[in-house]
């Protein structure tokens, strides 16, 4: 329907009160020109009255009173008539505004420009709400602090009969009427503020109910054509926007309700049938996919708002969010059904905005991907066959879990990032507690763990001793349960000072984080380690065309040219009760955030000396530095892909890439490390160095081989039809943390997932208390939900017992005296039900003395027929070479085809206190990662073991 604008005479519409008062003023006309065309119209309904001190006029979540050119309220001592309309006008006004005010005979009062009032100018941008306010009250409002209002006109509506309109403390969109806004040089009636300043008000139109979005196929799949026909509508997002589209196309949580860091407010996104996957996560970084994948993405994205500014840890259309936040939580991928608002648009970015209308409830929001607690995981894996051994390996992800604050060992490599008070510290450390017992995974790599040594007050040592803190129940006969403690963990170190101790002067790397990792010395035996150094970059500082050196908005050097990357951990382990190797190296690639010297190529700096606030942002944008939505410093991470390939090709057997790559699963780096199918190229980064050597030069270096690790959790994934990702930022979802395997892995790879505890879930869960109002306590849980911001990820290997490299024995760790020797059966000797199996050992270390009459051999009668395992339990042999010998028994005669012998090796379970391995001298007569170094894992009572460096 076409709207009519009725001009009225103020005093046939407006009835002046007896009294002069506050509540007889209304804001009237709104107006978010181009540049700094920016009004507020006040019409007084009532008798004469005189603005005092405490009546202002604000904007915006932060309550900005606005003021006049000397800084004061700018309403106070205005004196506003019976039926007189005002326009209050920022004061860098143009003049096609300033001069339709006063053509139409009203009191033009103009706020002070930014310069002169900062943010209590008249600064609103259609994403603030304006408000008349007396004494900290609000009496009438117009808009939300969303994006509702950019590049608008709005005025008021007259109420049902044509009666004079009255004060609302609230937004309701109904009561206004969206005008043709000003269009800058423009002298036509419907622009340029025609009525500005005249008592016009719009005519009264009846509220329709709110109707379902539903999309048409004339809008040919687009969903913003879908909600331009919506705009300025009360419409519900039903259970299916699309009824010509097999199945269910519903709005799904895109960013959960949190705190936007662009918008400055708390609010939430929704997309389109699916969450926004980041377009590199299944398609080549800049590839016309990508690229359309993107499109797609801003297409499908839908900002849900509030009409008022929601307070921190609150949502005003849910309440029950915060009076129940452990079983309301609202996770990325939730469909949300009946939720009504009004659409609007915003041309500044483009972008529509739902603001709710409605109160909601938990049976609005359907959870897609459910909370996941231990022992559902547990279940959700796949399991080795039967009789295999299960080796599990996992990434876990500790959110900056610092502690020198709180008592820990001093970090000598930069200041806190974590828990900034000893009750966040607490918390924190339950949640990752809680993660890394639910993730019951053999060999864990950590990421961004302190880098304060490993003394008994390192974070590393701390967290290994409140994780072992559960397995307490020490009966062997409970080695299967959740509490055993053969389930305790290790933890791996290095004397990166060369003194052969391990104490809280050593550290892997520079920065105030590292990497870590754990394992369980029951599942697997620590046989080498290797700190695998990272690229450095040094080259030139970004300069302007005069040659001076540009400086941020913080007065810090924008690139200094120099940066760096963590150094990576590998450690080599032999899979117990077998002869196999596994080797695991956890990684923390380069951060997108950062910037390198390559962003910065072609980038116009001019004479700038000093940029403003984002304004780098702003500029690697204009020069399309991010075209490809890698972030910064993909190059950089391509050196370190490269360099991670190549070291761990001098490491024989089979090996498996963990951590955080900072790299969606397509992303060069990716590329490099699995395969680069599509052939681009892949460049790495200028004048980096391994240590003092430089890795590629001045111009970099193209790289065209990849090594040919295969992506665990995507593969799995893929047979299942399931979307990777691990990770949320901003309104996408994709895979910065991997699990990467050599293809000699692929037929032992059972199970590989990502664990969604952490990216689905709003950071309102995490151990921080900022920006939480007084509701910290109510999101705090001490489980495993938002104990960091990435998800973990975990692998499921298979081994059969008994199985070895060739010449390699088979490692039997004693306990309590016992070692089991697994007997896998041949299955030409077809084991029959009541066949006894028996061992007998000869030792081959000539150097050892064994006294073999004290070595007590069982005999194991089989259960049943065909039975492929039986393990032997052996009581009383020392640590040495040994030939085992297994048979078959039937009828006291050998079972033909039974024999079987192995070389094993018997040796002490690597122990849970700090022991000290030292490798052999390499001749350099250096330390750290170049020359002598020494390892150590949290093991047992301190001996000293000679260990490999690799």
């Amino acid at each position: 329907m076409k709207k009519k604008i009725l001009a009225l005479a103020i005093s046939s519409v407006l009835s002046a009160g007896a009294q002069a008062a506050i509540t007889d003023i209304l804001i009237t006309e709104y107006v978010e020109g181009t540049a700094n065309n920016k009004a507020i119209e006040l019409t007084n309904t009532g008798a004469e009255y005189t603005f005092t001190a405490t009546d202002t006029l604000q904007y915006s979540s932060y309550d900005n009173v606005i003021y006049d050119a000397a800084k004061v309220n700018v309403l106070e001592g205005i004196t506003i008539a019976a039926n007189e309309t005002i326009v209050i006008a920022n004061g860098s006004s143009e003049t096609n505004l300033t001069d339709a005010v006063v053509s139409n005979g009203a009191r033009l009062f103009l706020t002070g420009t930014y310069d002169e009032a900062g943010y209590n100018s008249l600064n609103f941008n259609g994403d603030d709400h304006v408000a008349l306010v007396d004494d900290g009250t609000i009496l009438d409002v117009i808009g939300s602090d969303s994006d509702w209002g950019a590049n608008k006109t709005f005025r008021r509506r007259l109420e049902e009969g044509g009666a004079t309109p009255v004060q609302k403390s609230s937004y309701e969109f109904n009561n206004w009427n969206e005008a043709v806004r000003d269009v800058a040089g423009t002298e036509t009636s419907e622009n340029n503020f025609t009525d500005l300043g005249l008592p016009t008000l719009s005519a009264y139109v009846v509220a329709t109910g709110p109707i379902d979005l539903e999309m048409i196929p004339e809008d040919n799949g687009s969903f913003k054509a879908t909600l331009a026909r919506y705009v300025g509508q009360t419409v519900i997002l039903p259970l299916d926007i699309n009824p010509a589209e097999t199945g269910d196309q519903n709005m799904r949580v895109a960013r959960t309700f949190s705190f936007d860091y662009t918008n400055f407010r708390n609010n939430m996104v929704l997309a389109y049938k699916r969450p926004n996957m980041q377009p590199n996560q299944e398609n080549v970084a800049g590839s016309a996919a990508a690229v359309a994948t993107n499109a797609q993405n801003k297409d499908y994205t839908l900002l849900i708002e509030a009409t008022s500014s929601p307070k921190d840890g609150e949502i005003p259309y849910y309440p029950e969010f915060t009076t129940d936040a452990a079983n309301n939580y609202i996770r990325i991928d939730d469909s949300v059904i009946g939720m009504e608002g009004v659409i609007s648009y915003n041309s500044y970015d483009d972008n529509y905005t739902f603001t709710v209308s409605n109160t909601v409830t938990s049976a609005n929001f359907t959870h897609n991907t459910p909370r996941q607690n231990r022992y559902d995981l547990k279940k959700s894996l796949a399991e080795v066959a039967s009789g295999d051994i299960e080796i599990k390996v996992a990434t876990q992800n500790v959110l900056n879990y610092f502690n020198s604050p709180f008592g820990g060992a001093q970090n000598n490599h930069g200041d806190n990032r974590g828990a900034t008070s000893y009750s966040e510290y607490e918390k924190q450390k339950e949640k990752i507690v809680a993660a890394i017992r639910g993730l019951d995974a053999d060999i864990v790599g950590l990421m961004e763990i302190e880098n304060n040594g490993f003394g008994e007050t390192g974070a590393i040592n701390e967290l290994v001793d409140a994780i072992n803190l559960a397995y307490d129940e020490p009966k062997l006969s409970k080695e299967s349960k959740d509490n055993s403690t053969s389930n305790r963990y290790a933890f791996i170190g290095f004397d990166s000072n060369g003194d052969v101790i391990i104490d809280r002067e050593d550290s892997i790397g520079s920065d105030a984080i590292t990497s870590g990792m754990l394992y369980r010395p029951a599942k697997v035996t620590l046989d080498a380690v290797k700190i695998i150094p990272m690229p450095s970059q040094h080259d030139k500082p970004v300069v302007n065309d005069n040659g001076v050196v540009v400086k941020n908005y913080t007065n810090s050097v924008l690139e200094s040219g120099d940066n760096y990357m963590r150094d990576s951990l590998a450690a080599t382990f032999l899979v117990n009760q077998t002869g196999k190797k596994l080797t695991v190296a956890v990684n923390h690639l380069k951060s997108k955030g950062s910037t390198c010297v390559e962003d910065w190529d072609g980038v116009e700096f001019g004479t700038i000396e000093k940029l403003a606030f984002n304004k780098d942002k702003a500029l690697l944008e204009q020069y399309g530095s991010n075209d490809d939505l890698q972030g910064n410093c993909e190059n950089f991470r391509v050196a370190a892909a490269y360099q991670l390939g190549e070291e761990l090709n001098k490491i024989s057997g089979d090996k498996v890439i963990v951590g955080d790559m900072n790299s969606y699963a397509q992303e060069d780096p990716m590329l490099v490390l699995t395969e680069n199918s599509t052939a681009k190229e892949l460049k790495a980064a200028r004048n980096t160095f391994i240590g003092k050597t430089p890795q590629f030069g001045k111009n970099g270096k193209v790289i065209t081989n990849s090594y040919g690790y295969l992506n665990a959790v995507g593969m799995k994934d893929a047979e299942h039809g399931k979307m990777s990702w691990s990770y949320s930022y901003e309104d996408e979802i994709g895979s910065l943390d991997h699990i990467l395997i050599t293809p000699s892995l692929q037929d032992r790879l059972v199970d590989a997932v990502d664990w969604h505890i952490n990216a689905p879930e709003s950071s309102l869960y995490d151990y921080n208390e900022d920006r939480k109002g007084s509701h910290a306590y109510d999101f705090y849980q001490g489980d495993v939900y938002r104990s960091s911001d990435h998800d973990s990820a975990i692998m499921v290997l298979g081994y059969t017992p008994g199985e070895a490299d060739s010449g390699q024995p088979v490692q039997l760790t004693t306990a309590g005296g016992f070692i089991d020797i697994p007997y896998t059966i041949p299955a030409n000797a077809e084991a029959k039900a009541g066949d006894i199996a028996e061992v007998t050992l000869k030792n081959q270390d000539d150097n050892v003395y064994v006294d073999m009459s004290k070595i007590t051999s069982p005999k194991v009668e089989i259960s049943e027929d065909g039975q492929k395992v039986v393990h032997l339990e052996l009581i009383g042999a020392k640590s040495s070479l040994y030939t085992a010998t297994m048979t078959l028994k039937r009828e006291g005669e050998i079972v033909p085809n039974s024999t079987v012998s192995m070389t094993v090796r018997v040796a002490g379970a690597d122990s849970l206190e700090p022991k000290v391995a030292v490798p052999e001298y390499d001749g350099t007569g250096g330390g750290g990662s170049f020359g002598m170094f020494s390892i150590m894992s949290l093991l047992g009572f301190g001996f000293l073991r000679r260990l490999k460096a690799k």
